[in-house]
Protein backbone atom coordinates (compact mmCIF):
# COMPACT_ATOMS: atom_id res chain seq x y z
CA UNK A 1 0.00 0.00 0.00
CA UNK A 2 1.46 3.36 -0.96
CA UNK A 3 1.62 6.20 1.51
CA UNK A 4 -1.09 8.21 -0.29
CA UNK A 5 -3.56 5.32 0.13
CA UNK A 6 -2.86 4.99 3.84
CA UNK A 7 -4.39 7.09 6.59
CA UNK A 8 -2.00 8.94 8.86
CA UNK A 9 -2.44 10.68 12.19
CA UNK A 10 -0.38 12.92 14.38
CA UNK A 11 -0.04 11.53 17.89
CA UNK A 12 0.93 13.76 20.81
CA UNK A 13 2.01 12.64 24.29
CA UNK A 14 1.96 15.48 26.82
CA UNK A 15 4.26 14.86 29.76
CA UNK A 16 5.50 16.83 32.73
CA UNK A 17 8.90 17.49 31.13
CA UNK A 18 8.37 17.03 27.40
CA UNK A 19 5.86 16.84 24.57
CA UNK A 20 6.60 13.81 22.40
CA UNK A 21 4.81 13.63 19.07
CA UNK A 22 4.99 11.90 15.73
CA UNK A 23 3.32 10.82 12.51
CA UNK A 24 2.23 7.23 11.98
CA UNK A 25 -0.25 5.09 10.09
CA UNK A 26 -3.05 2.97 11.52
CA UNK A 27 -0.68 0.01 11.25
CA UNK A 28 1.86 1.78 13.44
CA UNK A 29 4.32 2.62 10.68
CA UNK A 30 6.37 5.54 11.98
CA UNK A 31 7.03 8.35 9.53
CA UNK A 32 8.61 10.95 11.82
CA UNK A 33 8.84 11.69 15.52
CA UNK A 34 9.65 14.83 17.45
CA UNK A 35 10.13 16.20 20.95
CA UNK A 36 9.92 19.59 22.62
CA UNK A 37 9.96 20.83 26.21
CA UNK A 38 6.81 21.22 28.30
CA UNK A 39 6.29 24.52 30.12
CA UNK A 40 4.87 22.59 33.04
CA UNK A 41 4.56 25.53 35.44
CA UNK A 42 2.79 27.83 32.96
CA UNK A 43 -0.96 28.52 32.71
CA UNK A 44 -3.13 26.10 30.76
CA UNK A 45 -3.48 28.48 27.80
CA UNK A 46 0.27 28.46 27.24
CA UNK A 47 0.43 24.66 27.39
CA UNK A 48 -2.46 24.53 24.92
CA UNK A 49 -0.55 26.86 22.62
CA UNK A 50 2.48 24.57 22.86
CA UNK A 51 0.29 21.62 21.81
CA UNK A 52 -1.12 23.61 18.91
CA UNK A 53 2.35 24.68 17.77
CA UNK A 54 3.57 21.08 17.96
CA UNK A 55 0.58 19.96 15.90
CA UNK A 56 1.11 22.67 13.27
CA UNK A 57 4.78 21.67 13.00
CA UNK A 58 3.86 17.99 12.58
CA UNK A 59 1.18 18.76 9.99
CA UNK A 60 3.65 20.86 7.99
CA UNK A 61 6.29 18.12 8.10
CA UNK A 62 3.70 15.66 6.81
CA UNK A 63 2.82 18.00 3.93
CA UNK A 64 6.48 18.39 3.05
CA UNK A 65 6.74 14.65 2.36
CA UNK A 66 3.36 14.31 0.65
CA UNK A 67 1.34 12.93 3.54
CA UNK A 68 -2.08 14.17 4.62
CA UNK A 69 -2.95 14.04 8.32
CA UNK A 70 -6.47 12.65 8.91
CA UNK A 71 -6.73 13.19 12.66
CA UNK A 72 -4.83 14.19 15.79
CA UNK A 73 -4.64 12.13 18.98
CA UNK A 74 -3.52 13.44 22.35
CA UNK A 75 -2.54 11.61 25.51
CA UNK A 76 -2.59 13.87 28.56
CA UNK A 77 -2.30 13.47 32.32
CA UNK A 78 -5.62 13.73 34.12
CA UNK A 79 -9.22 12.60 33.70
CA UNK A 80 -10.50 13.18 30.19
CA UNK A 81 -14.07 12.85 28.92
CA UNK A 82 -13.28 11.10 25.64
CA UNK A 83 -16.64 12.07 24.14
CA UNK A 84 -16.06 15.80 24.55
CA UNK A 85 -12.26 15.88 24.87
CA UNK A 86 -12.56 17.91 28.07
CA UNK A 87 -9.84 17.54 30.71
CA UNK A 88 -10.99 17.92 34.30
CA UNK A 89 -7.92 16.90 36.37
CA UNK A 90 -5.97 15.98 38.42
CA UNK A 91 -2.45 16.59 37.11
CA UNK A 92 0.15 17.05 39.89
CA UNK A 93 3.05 17.41 37.42
CA UNK A 94 1.18 20.13 35.48
CA UNK A 95 -0.27 22.16 38.31
CA UNK A 96 -2.36 24.54 36.16
CA UNK A 97 -3.50 21.92 33.64
CA UNK A 98 -7.15 21.30 34.52
CA UNK A 99 -10.62 22.21 33.26
CA UNK A 100 -9.30 22.46 29.70
CA UNK A 101 -11.50 21.97 26.58
CA UNK A 102 -8.68 20.27 24.65
CA UNK A 103 -10.71 18.94 21.72
CA UNK A 104 -12.74 22.13 21.25
CA UNK A 105 -9.75 24.47 21.33
CA UNK A 106 -7.48 22.39 19.10
CA UNK A 107 -10.12 21.59 16.50
CA UNK A 108 -10.98 25.29 16.20
CA UNK A 109 -7.34 26.10 15.40
CA UNK A 110 -6.19 23.02 13.50
CA UNK A 111 -9.34 22.29 11.45
CA UNK A 112 -8.87 18.55 11.96
CA UNK A 113 -10.62 15.98 14.17
CA UNK A 114 -8.93 15.82 17.58
CA UNK A 115 -9.28 12.97 20.10
CA UNK A 116 -7.94 13.13 23.66
CA UNK A 117 -7.62 10.58 26.44
CA UNK A 118 -5.62 9.97 29.61
CA UNK A 119 -1.94 9.38 28.85
CA UNK A 120 -1.72 6.06 30.71
CA UNK A 121 -4.78 4.76 28.85
CA UNK A 122 -3.17 5.79 25.58
CA UNK A 123 0.14 4.15 26.54
CA UNK A 124 -1.68 0.89 27.26
CA UNK A 125 -3.52 1.19 23.95
CA UNK A 126 -0.24 1.71 22.10
CA UNK A 127 1.49 -1.28 23.73
CA UNK A 128 -1.55 -3.46 22.99
CA UNK A 129 -1.75 -2.41 19.35
CA UNK A 130 1.94 -2.34 18.47
CA UNK A 131 4.07 -3.56 21.39
CA UNK A 132 4.22 -6.33 23.96
CA UNK A 133 0.43 -6.70 24.03
CA UNK A 134 -0.11 -7.63 20.38
CA UNK A 135 -2.56 -10.53 20.18
CA UNK A 136 -4.00 -10.03 23.68
CA UNK A 137 -7.46 -8.65 24.46
CA UNK A 138 -7.19 -8.32 28.27
CA UNK A 139 -4.12 -6.34 29.25
CA UNK A 140 -2.86 -4.39 32.25
CA UNK A 141 -0.03 -1.91 31.61
CA UNK A 142 1.90 -0.11 34.31
CA UNK A 143 4.73 2.40 34.17
CA UNK A 144 7.28 2.34 36.97
CA UNK A 145 8.97 5.72 37.04
CA UNK A 146 8.76 8.91 39.06
CA UNK A 147 5.26 7.72 39.95
CA UNK A 148 3.22 4.72 38.87
CA UNK A 149 0.81 5.05 35.99
CA UNK A 150 -1.45 2.43 34.56
CA UNK A 151 -3.91 1.52 31.87
CA UNK A 152 -6.31 -1.38 31.50
CA UNK A 153 -7.61 -2.98 28.30
CA UNK A 154 -10.65 -5.27 28.64
CA UNK A 155 -11.94 -7.13 25.57
CA UNK A 156 -9.79 -4.86 23.37
CA UNK A 157 -11.38 -1.71 24.85
CA UNK A 158 -9.82 0.87 27.16
CA UNK A 159 -11.33 0.71 30.65
CA UNK A 160 -11.88 4.24 31.94
CA UNK A 161 -14.43 3.90 34.74
CA UNK A 162 -17.94 5.35 34.80
CA UNK A 163 -16.78 8.98 34.84
CA UNK A 164 -13.42 8.71 33.03
CA UNK A 165 -11.39 8.70 36.26
CA UNK A 166 -10.70 4.98 36.62
CA UNK A 167 -7.49 2.94 36.28
CA UNK A 168 -5.45 5.20 38.58
CA UNK A 169 -3.44 2.11 39.46
CA UNK A 170 -0.64 3.94 41.23
CA UNK A 171 -3.13 5.27 43.75
CA UNK A 172 -4.60 2.03 45.03
CA UNK A 173 -3.62 1.63 48.67
CA UNK A 174 -1.30 -1.18 49.68
CA UNK A 175 -0.89 0.15 53.26
CA UNK A 176 -4.09 1.30 54.96
CA UNK A 177 -2.14 3.13 57.70
CA UNK A 178 0.75 4.15 55.44
CA UNK A 179 2.28 7.34 54.11
CA UNK A 180 0.07 10.12 52.78
CA UNK A 181 0.29 10.57 49.03
CA UNK A 182 0.21 13.84 47.08
CA UNK A 183 -3.16 12.72 45.68
CA UNK A 184 -4.57 12.92 49.22
CA UNK A 185 -4.79 9.15 49.69
CA UNK A 186 -3.05 7.01 52.30
CA UNK A 187 -0.61 4.22 51.49
CA UNK A 188 -0.73 4.59 47.71
CA UNK A 189 1.22 2.04 45.68
CA UNK A 190 3.41 4.69 44.04
CA UNK A 191 4.51 5.95 47.47
CA UNK A 192 6.12 2.53 48.03
CA UNK A 193 7.04 1.12 44.62
CA UNK A 194 7.97 4.03 42.33
CA UNK A 195 11.52 5.08 41.46
CA UNK A 196 11.00 8.06 43.75
CA UNK A 197 10.10 5.72 46.59
CA UNK A 198 13.25 3.65 46.02
CA UNK A 199 15.45 6.75 46.22
CA UNK A 200 13.73 7.99 49.36
CA UNK A 201 14.03 4.57 50.99
CA UNK A 202 17.73 4.30 50.19
CA UNK A 203 18.49 7.72 51.68
CA UNK A 204 16.38 6.85 54.72
CA UNK A 205 18.46 3.71 55.34
CA UNK A 206 21.75 5.50 54.62
CA UNK A 207 21.48 9.19 55.49
CA UNK A 208 24.97 9.88 54.13
CA UNK A 209 24.33 8.37 50.70
CA UNK A 210 22.55 11.27 48.97
CA UNK A 211 21.36 8.96 46.19
CA UNK A 212 19.59 10.92 43.43
CA UNK A 213 18.55 8.27 40.91
CA UNK A 214 17.84 4.56 40.67
CA UNK A 215 20.79 3.96 38.33
CA UNK A 216 23.07 4.49 41.31
CA UNK A 217 21.02 2.06 43.38
CA UNK A 218 21.25 -0.74 40.81
CA UNK A 219 24.98 -0.09 40.28
CA UNK A 220 25.44 -0.52 44.03
CA UNK A 221 23.23 -3.62 43.91
CA UNK A 222 25.54 -5.14 41.29
CA UNK A 223 28.41 -4.55 43.74
CA UNK A 224 26.47 -6.39 46.46
CA UNK A 225 26.19 -3.25 48.57
CA UNK A 226 23.90 -4.20 51.53
CA UNK A 227 21.60 -1.15 51.50
CA UNK A 228 21.10 -1.43 47.74
CA UNK A 229 20.29 -5.13 48.07
CA UNK A 230 17.69 -4.38 50.73
CA UNK A 231 16.10 -1.57 48.71
CA UNK A 232 15.90 -3.64 45.52
CA UNK A 233 14.47 -6.64 47.36
CA UNK A 234 11.87 -4.40 48.98
CA UNK A 235 11.08 -2.86 45.59
CA UNK A 236 10.40 -6.27 44.08
CA UNK A 237 7.97 -7.09 46.89
CA UNK A 238 6.27 -3.67 46.77
CA UNK A 239 5.68 -3.92 43.03
CA UNK A 240 4.45 -7.49 43.45
CA UNK A 241 2.00 -6.44 46.18
CA UNK A 242 0.26 -4.11 43.77
CA UNK A 243 0.42 -6.48 40.81
CA UNK A 244 -1.08 -9.31 42.88
CA UNK A 245 -4.08 -7.10 43.59
CA UNK A 246 -4.48 -6.40 39.87
CA UNK A 247 -4.15 -10.09 39.02
CA UNK A 248 -6.81 -11.03 41.58
CA UNK A 249 -9.22 -8.31 40.42
CA UNK A 250 -8.77 -8.40 36.63
CA UNK A 251 -7.17 -11.78 35.87
CA UNK A 252 -5.58 -10.36 32.69
CA UNK A 253 -3.83 -12.37 30.03
CA UNK A 254 -0.72 -10.23 30.29
CA UNK A 255 0.78 -7.49 32.47
CA UNK A 256 3.16 -5.13 30.67
CA UNK A 257 5.69 -3.17 32.70
CA UNK A 258 7.09 0.05 31.24
CA UNK A 259 8.76 3.17 32.58
CA UNK A 260 12.35 3.74 33.62
CA UNK A 261 12.54 0.82 36.05
CA UNK A 262 11.54 -1.63 33.32
CA UNK A 263 14.92 -0.95 31.68
CA UNK A 264 16.86 -2.52 34.55
CA UNK A 265 16.85 -5.94 32.88
CA UNK A 266 14.87 -9.12 32.35
CA UNK A 267 16.11 -10.46 35.68
CA UNK A 268 14.22 -7.67 37.44
CA UNK A 269 10.98 -8.38 35.57
CA UNK A 270 11.41 -12.10 36.30
CA UNK A 271 11.90 -11.42 40.01
CA UNK A 272 8.76 -9.29 40.06
CA UNK A 273 6.82 -12.01 38.23
CA UNK A 274 7.93 -14.67 40.70
CA UNK A 275 7.07 -12.48 43.71
CA UNK A 276 3.65 -11.65 42.22
CA UNK A 277 2.96 -15.35 41.78
CA UNK A 278 3.74 -15.90 45.46
CA UNK A 279 1.15 -13.28 46.46
CA UNK A 280 -1.69 -13.66 43.95
CA UNK A 281 -4.41 -16.30 44.03
CA UNK A 282 -3.18 -19.39 42.21
CA UNK A 283 -6.18 -19.67 39.90
CA UNK A 284 -6.00 -15.99 38.95
CA UNK A 285 -2.25 -16.05 38.32
CA UNK A 286 -2.07 -19.40 36.54
CA UNK A 287 -1.85 -18.17 32.93
CA UNK A 288 -0.82 -14.54 33.45
CA UNK A 289 2.37 -13.36 31.76
CA UNK A 290 4.37 -10.44 33.15
CA UNK A 291 6.62 -8.88 30.53
CA UNK A 292 8.63 -5.76 29.73
CA UNK A 293 7.10 -3.07 27.51
CA UNK A 294 8.50 -2.88 23.97
CA UNK A 295 7.72 0.63 22.74
CA UNK A 296 9.46 2.74 25.37
CA UNK A 297 8.79 6.48 24.97
CA UNK A 298 7.00 5.86 21.68
CA UNK A 299 4.03 4.10 23.30
CA UNK A 300 2.23 7.33 24.22
CA UNK A 301 2.27 9.15 20.90
CA UNK A 302 1.92 5.98 18.81
CA UNK A 303 -1.11 5.00 20.89
CA UNK A 304 -2.55 8.50 20.50
CA UNK A 305 -2.18 8.38 16.72
CA UNK A 306 -3.79 4.93 16.46
CA UNK A 307 -6.59 5.97 18.82
CA UNK A 308 -7.33 9.02 16.67
CA UNK A 309 -7.41 7.02 13.44
CA UNK A 310 -9.72 4.40 14.94
CA UNK A 311 -12.10 7.10 16.15
CA UNK A 312 -11.91 9.44 13.15
CA UNK A 313 -14.24 7.54 10.79
CA UNK A 314 -17.05 7.99 13.32
CA UNK A 315 -16.70 11.76 13.11
CA UNK A 316 -18.01 14.03 10.41
CA UNK A 317 -15.32 15.91 8.51
CA UNK A 318 -14.44 19.31 9.88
Amino acid sequence: MNKQAQQYALGIDLGGTSIKYGISSLEGNIVKEFKRSTQADKPADIILEDLINAAFAGIQDAKNIGISISAIGIGTPGSVNVETGFLSGSTPNLKNWRNVPIKERLEARLKLPVFADNDANIMAFGETRFGAGIGYSDVVCITLGTGIGGGIIISNQIFRGSFYAGAELGHMSIAYDGTKCRCGGIGCWEKYASATAMIERYNELDSKANITDTVQIFENYDRNEPVAKQVVEEEVEMVAAGLANLVNVFNPQIIIIGGGLSEVGEWFINRISEATGNRAMECAMKNVQIVKAKLGNKAGWLGAAAFALEQAPKESCL
